[in-house]
């Protein structure tokens, strides 16, 4: 015991010394330990010309290895940006940006950038500019038996974004619309959608007018006489009858003739003279008929007439 008692307190002064140098050592160490983070951390324009766009699939994101000591806040991720300056960007070719610790926005104190990969982007700056395009309105079902879709209309809207994207579209269609057992005209508001999502509309939705109405049949009208007006006008005219073709709803059941119908040839405005002119006869149906009967041809689309005086 006297032996392990004399190790022990023997030179207590120059072991308290060795202990203090040894824990100073250890203290200086640990403070100088660093730690490394991955992260990956989204890209972000500032200064972008007025209608000036990125028209190219970049990076969105990189991925930038820090280091850093041990006091450096876990969320230090949620603070750090990668920042690409464009003030001097103009519209042309694909440039290529490089990427560097300068581009790292709002970098606390005590962390290192370690590594940007990929440390190089390339952009293509372009115009931009607006177009005009078309809607077509998607249909889908069944119309109720006997009718048909005869119109469907929808207005224009207007597309932006880069120039050569742009140029590339010409329409932009609906969503899906269902006719499922309709009878009758349909109005109602469809989204509207383009594939490109570089490219922006002005309208998300429009008014499509779906015109349905109950399918028709053929008819025919032969030999309606040919007026002149006005009366009081001496006129001579070559043809002096006329054939129709047009069509009524599959459920009509009536019997139209040529008294149905009146054919005009109006000389009013022409002058006397030898020749002949080629007018296109007037036709008005009864108004019995008026909202059945639509016209498709006359035979002949024009008639020869002369004015004597």
């Amino acid at each position: 015991m006297k032996v392990l008692r004399g190790l022990i307190f023997n030179n207590l002064g120059l072991k308290g010394i060795s202990l203090g140098l040894a824990l100073l050592v250890w203290f200086q160490v640990a403070g100088q330990q660093t730690f490394q983070q991955k992260l990956s951390l989204p890209i972000q324009f500032v200064n972008i010309p007025p209608q000036t766009e990125i028209s190219n699939d970049y990076e969105k994101q990189v991925e930038v290895v820090i280091r850093s000591g041990r006091s450096t806040p876990s969320s230090v991720d949620e603070d750090l940006a990668v920042v690409i300056d464009l003030r001097d960007a103009t519209p042309g070719p694909e440039k290529l940006y490089s990427l560097s610790e300068e581009n790292i926005q709002d970098k606390p104190s005590g962390v290192e950038i370690v590594s940007i990969t990929p440390n190089r982007i390339r952009l293509w700056l372009e115009n931009t500019v607006q177009k005009s395009i078309e809607v077509v309105p998607e249909l889908e079902g069944e119309l109720a038996e006997g009718f048909e879709v005869t119109k469907v209309q929808a207005p224009p809207v207007v597309i932006s974004g880069p120039q050569s994207r742009v140029e590339k579209v010409s329409e932009a269609q609906t969503e899906p619309i269902s006719i499922e057992g309709l009878s009758s005209t349909l109005v109602r508001n469809a989204s509207v959608d383009i594939d490109d999502l570089a490219l922006r509309i002005d309208s998300a939705t429009v008014a499509v007018v779906v015109t349905i109405e109950e399918k028709r049949q053929e008819v025919r009208v032969r030999r309606i006489l040919i007026e002149l007006l006005p009366e009081n006008v001496e006129a001579s005219l070559m043809t002096r009858r006329a054939d129709l073709v047009g069509t009524v709803p599959l459920s009509f059941e009536g019997d139209l003739t040529a008294t149905d119908f009146r054919a005009t040839v109006n000389v009013e405005a022409l002058e006397p003279r030898q020749e002949s002119y080629e007018v296109i006869p007037k036709i008005t149906v009864s108004e019995q008929y008026a909202g059945i009967f639509r016209l498709e041809s006359v035979t002949p689309e024009s008639v020869k007439v002369r004015r004597i005086r």
